[in-house]
């Protein structure tokens, strides 16, 4: 009886271990307390793994418009059930009220790319590009994009292991996303590096930073940080009335206004239009964000008030590595 009990109990925590992968050595994790100035405890976690994907490519440019938007995917991880169940590759076309060129999402600039480098900490990373076609191609830019499927999340705290790099131009961002019917209505967070600024600068932003033409100048904020263009864990933590940015686990912008308080869509996207925020990269430029990891924690618990919802909780802050989780305390 005690065998056939311990063997049940073995293959339930096996499952378990598969479903939140990767799980706690310690125990499954039925909750996970985040560290930082503004600590919550969270039910979900994903982990996405770009570090050693067999038969990396860099894909080249599509030079019709078109066809880019047709594209396929680049890579099969981008349809494996690790990536396709909760996230997807964009492919649509954008052309905003300054934009001086079509801005253009195509799966082709989605690429897994073996890592160069001297002293290299992975053996691949996933790449997003933005590249300028020239006017005998339609003059439009490529650029790229990845979303989760669901629009259903709700507080978080979301971490990328990434760089930018490449010609200026271009905007890099990792945010969270809920449409409305004006521009007042929407909700978002972002983090978005320009790269026409030094690799110093980063802009947090609790979205609409201009409503109705009128500027919110509460809403964002322009940053000194270490440079953007090294490899640099970027993270933000959603909480209730709090929006934290941290880069390499420092604080480095808070903000209380118009934080979101909806369920919204995450995103991680690389663009030009040759607009006034992005402004113009050269003919033949590009840009790209290099990201070897993505981890988030995501929807709030009412811990401890439903105690038995959450008896082991889980820690990723004190993992011994990215995707690692540690058990820190157990209950009934």
């Amino acid at each position: 009886m005690v065998a056939s009990y311990l063997s049940l109990w073995a293959t339930a925590l096996a499952v378990a271990s598969v479903l939140l992968a990767p799980a706690s050595a310690a125990g499954a994790c039925h909750c996970y307390l985040t560290n930082g100035s503004t600590p919550q405890y969270l039910v979900n976690h994903q982990f996405l793994d770009f570090r050693s994907i067999a038969s990396p490519r860099i894909t080249a440019p599509i030079k019709n418009r078109t066809l880019a938007t047709k594209a396929g995917v680049t890579h099969p991880y981008f349809n494996s059930t690790a990536f396709a169940n909760t996230w997807s590759v964009q492919a649509w076309v954008s052309n905003g009220p300054d934009a001086t060129v079509w801005n253009t999402y195509s799966k082709n600039d989605v690429y897994v790319a073996a890592n160069a480098d001297a002293r290299p900490a992975s053996s691949t990373y996933m790449t997003m590009r933005t590249y300028r076609h020239p006017a005998a191609n339609g003059n439009f830019q490529e650029s790229a994009e990845i979303q989760t499927l669901s629009p259903n999340y709700k507080y978080l705290s979301m971490r990328m292991y990434a760089r930018t790099r490449g010609s200026t131009g271009a905007v890099t961002a990792m945010f969270t996303y809920r449409g409305g019917a004006t521009d007042a209505d929407v909700q978002e967070a972002d983090l978005e590096v320009l790269t026409r600024e030094n690799a110093n600068q980063a802009h947090y932003t609790n979205q609409p930073s201009t409503a109705g033409g009128v500027s919110r100048p509460n809403a964002t904020n322009q940053v000194a940080i270490p440079t953007w263009t090294a490899w640099r864990t970027h993270r933000y933590d959603w909480s209730a009335g709090m929006s934290t940015w941290y880069v390499d686990g420092r604080v480095v912008n808070q903000n209380s206004y118009q934080v979101p308080k909806d369920p919204a869509t995450l995103l991680f996207n690389v663009w030009s239009d040759g607009g006034g925020w992005s402004k113009v990269m050269p003919v033949g430029g590009s840009a790209a964000m290099d990201v070897q990891w993505i981890e988030i924690l995501y929807n709030n618990t009412d811990y401890p008030t439903k105690y038995a919802h959450c008896a082991n909780v889980c820690s990723i802050d004190r993992g011994t590595a990215p995707g690692v989780t540690a058990l820190i305390s157990s209950g009934p």
